[in-house]
């Protein structure tokens, strides 16, 4: 029994697969709604993503192709969560696939809050990150946002 569990533990890690929320990209993940909840664009466009930064999700795909359309991107979707009543987007929980030393798959349940603490539906959301080391320091080079109870895998 003790060897068949081993050899289990050995083959899940040995795999590549799910990390804690602890390891880096988990936490430049944490970095990043951080920063989206303090609403420091600047950080975000020029120290969270690697531009070009795909953006996908439904039936459109989209480009921030340099710091400057991140921003300006970002700064209106601003004026629609404001709209909404947004307050702050909460995670809930990290799925990590540690795909090699500098490339992760980071699936992220989160949600939108008001300043009441109520969700702003979907109550859960879920966004796929993928998040790379680039010049040293991870970076999120693509984001997917997609329905909740289809969560990829790391196999």
């Amino acid at each position: 029994m003790i060897k068949t569990t081993y050899a289990l533990l050995v083959l899940v890690f040995s795999t590549g697969a799910l990390a804690s929320e602890n390891d880096p990209a988990g936490a430049k993940v944490h970095e990043y709604f951080e920063l989206f909840n303090a609403r420091d664009v600047q950080t975000i466009a020029h120290e969270i993503y690697s531009s070009p930064v795909h953006i996908g999700g439904g039936t459109g795909h989209s480009v921030y192709a340099d710091p400057s359309a991140a921003i300006e991107s970002l700064n209106s979707f601003y004026g629609q969560l404001d709209e909404q009543g947004w307050k702050a987007s909460v995670i809930d929980h990290l799925e990590i696939c540690q795909l090699s030393d500098t490339l992760a798959l980071v699936d992220t349940r989160f949600s939108r809050v008001t300043g009441d603490g109520e969700p702003i539906p979907p109550a859960l959301r879920t966004t796929l990150y993928v998040v790379q080391v680039i010049d040293g320091a991870w970076r999120i080079v693509a984001f997917y946002s997609h329905d909740a109870d289809k969560r990829p895998s790391c196999n």
